[in-house]
């Protein structure tokens, strides 16, 4: 009796967890055959890095580090891109809601943090593309040279960090309106984008702007992503800021999948 009850609790335990690696692997294997969605999130990234590295390419970064410009301007293209492809994964959610594929996932095994989980691992495997095309356009066009490890760590560490990103997405995606979901992220793409100094380094901003970009989980990213590729610690503020920016925006998007089944 004591061995069917543990058998029985078992299998209840694993049910949401194969759910959500199920529903994981379908919703990545969904963005994967859609190659297009892959390519046009490193079209501009890429565009602006040719541009920019033509500008400023061989001059200093000028934010008081010793890294090169190329080197800055890298790290914060392949950043921008990341989070492009990580918050634009949201609109999917805006369609599937508006189809009535949320309603659906409700009456399965699926928890609210397994389609939290889901969603965010199809936006990761996005940001993966623009990472790896600028870095090879710094490798090569922007002359940047750095050991095996150090490639690897940094860009490891700035697909990472997308994470809060890939929340904000879904979180938009289950609460605005499909037909309105891709202004909305777009403001929230450029304003955090610029704000977070991807575009124009934040010691050229005005006092009260550098100390808002440190709030911002975009500044962070690239601020860890530089620091990684320069030899330096991880700062735990930064972690902080994106660690509160997770979870803060995973609650509502957990909060609003679990209400798609009463209202599209």
């Amino acid at each position: 009796m004591t061995t069917t009850v543990h058998r029985e609790s078992a299998t209840a335990a694993r049910g949401p967890v194969a759910m959500t690696l199920r529903f994981s692997a379908l919703s990545a294997w969904g963005a994967v055959r859609n190659p297009a969605f892959l390519v046009f999130t490193a079209i501009l990234p890429v565009a602006m890095y040719l541009l920019f590295n033509s500008l400023y390419g061989t001059q200093d970064a000028g934010d008081g580090s010793t890294l090169t410009a190329g080197a800055y301007l890298m790290v914060s293209m392949a950043c921008y891109g990341a989070i492009g492809g990580s918050l634009n994964s949201g609109a999917r959610v805006a369609l599937e809601r508006q189809a009535g594929w949320n309603r659906q996932l409700r009456l399965s095994a699926l928890p609210g943090p397994g389609y939290l989980v889901g969603k965010c691992a199809v936006a990761l495997l996005v940001a993966i593309p623009p990472i790896v095309l600028v870095f090879l356009l710094g490798a090569t066009i922007g002359h940047v040279q750095l050991s095996a490890t150090t490639w690897l760590l940094t860009g490891l560490a700035l697909w990472l960090c997308t994470i809060p990103f890939a929340v904000i997405g879904l979180a938009i995606g289950s609460m605005v309106k499909p037909d309105t979901v891709q202004p909305v992220t777009m403001i929230f793409y450029l304003g955090l984008s610029i704000l977070g100094g991807l575009w124009v380094p934040v010691t050229q901003f005005s006092a009260t702007f550098q100390q808002l970009a440190e709030y911002t989980p975009a500044y962070w990213v690239a601020d860890i992503g530089r620091t990684v590729l320069a030899g330096g610690g991880v700062p735990l503020q930064g972690i902080g800021v994106l660690a509160a920016w997770t979870v803060g925006l995973g609650a509502i998007g957990v909060a609003a999948y679990r209400r798609s089944g009463k209202r599209s």
